[in-house]
């Protein structure tokens, strides 16, 4: 048996579930492969999310069907025993959501699992395995088996993505070598249902630094929590027992908790050097692994994929050759790097003697002192953004009207395109000729923005039309000091521009980046 996709997927954890429906939603035929059932999957690994990730559930139509299983957070505390806060990290808003979720995995993954399965693109392989693929330049031929079983099943696709966690055979396959950073640990993540005895734990991801081993607690809902030992990797095993489980539980928090689950985790630091192999695209754990410290492993994951996602859509309509893919390490790695050595620097942190000179001088240093801003959104220096200062960066998305006077956030009023917005003028008037037959043959859909407080302008001439319902773009328009604003399908910022001049100029220079397929623009 032989069947044909667009994509396949390897693995469908939360990471591999997103990834085939963002790209089905995108209009692509997606297979999954997957040793395991699908309840089999739905395990408590990761714990939170940042607002990044919520733009992208959003931008899918998922909010109404999570937000009641989604607990908001205001970002990351270190504390004592005592529950004393250290040091105070509030991460950046630029949504209605919160800067950073917490959720019990399970719960979100199976309302994940049930949309994909309804969905009319998208083809489940449960319950078997890739055993080996061969690739060329036209497509990836897999051969997978029922697990256990040597029952040969043919798939082809024009990518391969493989989202199958840290221990992934696929990548091993590809003896891709591995920038190590030398931190090995283990965690014992342990789920509880129980009243929290501090209301300030129901805000903030807490690190406990003075407990036997650092602890990360964290509600996940009014009644739900997650705690994270940080356990020498020799020790762990004799530490998951129920009893001692239990045990290290009443050392933290005196109230009655009911255990939902417990389980080790294990983890290295580490980034593949290389994340594409051809036509096979490695994303998430598989692609890098970080430590625990700031809980941002998921969060990184599907950040790759909606970089990707977009470029295969060019790919597949023909309209980008395949070169285009080299940008995804480029423009992904940065942040990973980031994030790795930010959670290195708080465990260096954690074992040097300033959190305990801190702990002594609490009674009189500035709470200000204490508080620090923390920005983990995506930030491009490089390859397919503008010139602008501001560029690379996630857009805001506040609350805006569309025409038929529905409120709702500008993260719902965009498609899968490139966007172009005026403010306050149509930004189609603003183009030249050759600028708008470029960014017409990428799909680009184009806003006018009217100010608050001005009469709604519906002139429906090329543009949709959209009310800045509460002034909050305006402000950000005029912070950058932009009439116009060009920003990618990931909801990245490519440019601002501040007169259109400037508007088609940064398209020109979009065209040279990104230039459209020889095929594609002769079919036009």
């Amino acid at each position: 048996m032989k069947k044909e996709y667009d994509i396949l997927i390897a693995g469908y954890g939360m990471l591999g579930n997103l990834a085939a429906l963002l790209l089905a939603d995108m209009g692509m035929s997606v297979v999954v492969v997957e040793k395991k059932q699908a309840t089999d999957i739905l395990l408590a690994k990761s714990a939170r999310m940042d607002d990044e990730v919520l733009l992208i559930l959003e931008h899918l139509g998922l909010m109404d069907s999570i937000k009641d299983l989604l607990h908001p957070l205001e970002g990351t505390q270190i504390i004592d025993k005592k529950e004393r806060v250290l040091l105070e990290f509030n991460q950046t808003r630029r949504s209605q959501f919160a800067p950073l979720v917490g959720f019990y995995q399970p719960s979100v993954q199976r309302v994940l699992q049930q949309k994909a399965a309804a969905h009319k693109n998208i083809h489940l392989f449960l319950g078997y395995e890739v055993e080996t693929f061969e690739q060329d330049n036209d497509n990836v031929t897999i051969y997978i088996t029922p697990t256990g079983k040597q029952a040969f099943v043919t798939l082809t696709a024009d990518f391969m993505l493989v989202c199958d966690g840290q221990y992934s055979r696929i990548a091993d396959f590809l003896n891709i070598d591995i920038k190590n950073y030398n931190f090995h640990s283990s965690i014992l993540c342990v789920d509880t249902v129980g009243k929290e005895t501090s209301s300030s734990s129901q805000k903030y991801a807490q690190t406990i630094y003075d407990a036997e081993f650092p602890v990360i607690k964290m509600a996940k809902g009014q009644e739900q929590q997650r705690w994270e030992f940080q356990i020498e990797t020799e020790n762990i095993e004799a530490e998951q027992t129920p009893e001692k489980v239990r045990s290290l539980l009443s050392e933290l928090n005196p109230t009655n908790l009911d255990i939902e689950s417990a389980f080790v985790y294990n983890f290295d630091s580490k980034i593949l050097e290389r994340w594409q192999d051809r036509r096979v695209l490695i994303l998430g754990d598989a692609a890098h692994v970080m430590p625990p410290y700031l809980g941002m492993g998921l969060s990184a994951g599907i950040k790759d994929l909606y970089n990707l996602a977009w470029k295969l859509g060019l790919i597949q309509e023909g309209k980008a050759s395949i070169d285009l893919l080299q940008t995804y390490q480029k423009e992904r790695q940065a942040d990973v790097e980031r994030l790795i050595k930010l959670n290195l620097w708080i465990k260096r942190l954690f074992q040097s003697s300033r959190l305990r000179w801190i702990k002594s001088f609490i009674p009189i240093i500035p709470k200000w002192f204490l508080k620090r801003n923390l920005d983990l959104a995506t930030s491009l220096k490089a390859d397919l953004v503008g010139t602008s200062k501001a560029c690379g960066r996630v857009m805001h998305s506040p609350k805006v009207a569309n025409h038929k006077g529905d409120i709702i956030s500008f993260n719902q009023a965009l498609n899968h395109n490139f966007v172009v917005l005026g403010f306050n003028e149509n930004p189609v008037d603003a183009l030249t000729p050759r600028a708008l037959e470029y960014l017409a043959m990428l799909g680009t859909q184009f806003i006018q923005l009217t100010p608050q407080k001005q009469k709604f302008v519906q002139d429906g001439r090329y543009a949709q039309n959209l009310y800045d319902k509460e002034g909050a773009l305006q402000i950000w328009m005029k912070e950058n000091k932009a009439q116009f604003l060009l920003i990618r399908p990931d909801r990245i910022v490519y440019d601002f521009c501040k007169n259109k001049n400037a508007l088609n100029t940064s398209v020109r220079e979009l065209e040279r980046k990104l230039s459209i397929s020889k095929v594609f623009s002769e079919e036009i």
